[in-house]
């Protein structure tokens, strides 16, 4: 799995001003990949900038989350600015 595995579709909050994918990594753990404005993203517009094209994002928000812990546990693991390698490796490590 890499990040050309992402399917990117406008973000459910943000459709106009931000880009989304996520992925089932394993049974029960979610990986989502976003960009735009006011995530900790950066594009050819700058920091945090309203995104929605994938191929003009330098760095994107990446979060995991657990869902086979007890859901009083289950928090979302967030890291922000992200280069596609950077995911790429998240991907294969987690």
């Amino acid at each position: 799995m890499t990040f050309k595995d992402l399917k990117f579709k406008p973000h459910k909050v943000i459709p106009k001003k931000g880009i989304q994918a996520t992925l089932e990594i394993k049974p029960q753990v979610f990986i989502s990949v976003i960009a735009g404005e006011g995530f900790y993203s950066s594009g050819k517009t700058g920091n945090r900038a309203a995104i929605t094209n994938p191929k003009d994002v330098s760095s994107f928000e990446v979060g995991i989350v657990d869902e086979n812990l007890p859901e009083d546990e289950q928090q979302w693991e967030v890291m922000g600015w992200q280069s596609r390698e950077d995911i790429d490796s998240i991907l294969k490590n987690v």
